[in-house]
């Protein structure tokens, strides 16, 4: 059993992991929010539903949502076909269902078979998972570089330098993914432009009006059970952030 085993590995030990387990030949039953590493290493998909249903599926995650997908879409078609049926069966039982005429036999008839469809169970209409959406607000305009780092050293007291010479800068529309092996210094680096750590040369220069807003790692302890991610989201912000707990 691997519970989300890629959460604290870097890319390097994920690629091993990936190919190792994928060519486990014994069972394994693993958790990942990682949809390469389920696609290359699962053979089978388990998929615990919102309604706290588990539905076995043959395949990776791919395929699961494929074939979700065409299930899905095939219950919908039979659901409103029976529906339609229903409808009719009970307009019809509605406006013939009194008296002894032809029409009225053929609505006690209809009613059998309506009381049978509903004894044998109805087709549940699909429900769709209620989506995740997140609402970030315009940060408004400042000129680059919001955060310039130059000639930037840094190394923690009696350890080698993490860092030396460093010049980069960001802007409002940087999308920045800092990767590298564990121990590198990229959680460092991300203390150093938040202004938790300061250089140990150089200078890191962000704009006077630059107001920086940090989803922990600790945020992913488990929360007490009352707790919901955006509860937690919200003491996990500063509140003059953007998105801080004043604006979740």
């Amino acid at each position: 059993m691997c519970p989300q085993p890629t959460n604290h590995l870097d890319m390097e030990a994920v690629i091993w992991l990936e190919d190792y387990l994928s060519k486990w030949n014994k069972i394994l039953l693993l958790i990942s929010h990682s949809q390469d590493f389920l696609n290359n290493v699962t053979t089978h998909t388990i998929h615990f539903t919102h309604k706290r249903k588990l539905t076995y599926y043959d395949g990776n995650y791919d395929q699961f949502v494929k074939t979700k997908s065409e299930v899905e879409e095939n219950q919908l078609k039979q659901y409103n076909w029976e529906q339609d049926q229903i409808k009719s069966m009970k307009e019809y039982i509605a406006r013939f269902g009194h008296g002894t005429s032809k029409n009225a036999k053929q609505a006690q008839s209809k009613q059998k078979v309506l009381d049978k469809m509903v004894r044998g169970g109805l087709v549940a209409k699909p429900e769709a998972e209620k989506p995740m959406n997140f609402k970030f607000p315009d940060p408004g305009h400042l000129p680059p570089p919001v955060l310039a780092f130059h000639d930037v050293s840094f190394g923690y007291p009696n350890c080698e330098p993490l860092y030396t010479d460093v010049n980069f800068g960001v802007d409002l529309d940087s999308r920045v993914a800092l990767v590298g092996p564990n121990g590198a210094g990229k959680t460092t680096l991300v203390k150093l432009m938040s202004g938790e750590l300061q250089p140990s040369m150089g200078d890191i220069r962000p704009h006077g009006h630059l107001k920086i807003g940090t989803v922990h790692t600790a945020l992913r302890r488990r929360p007490d059970p009352p707790s919901r991610p955006p509860r937690v989201l919200r003491h996990g912000l500063p509140r003059h952030a953007p998105g801080g707990a004043a604006q979740v």
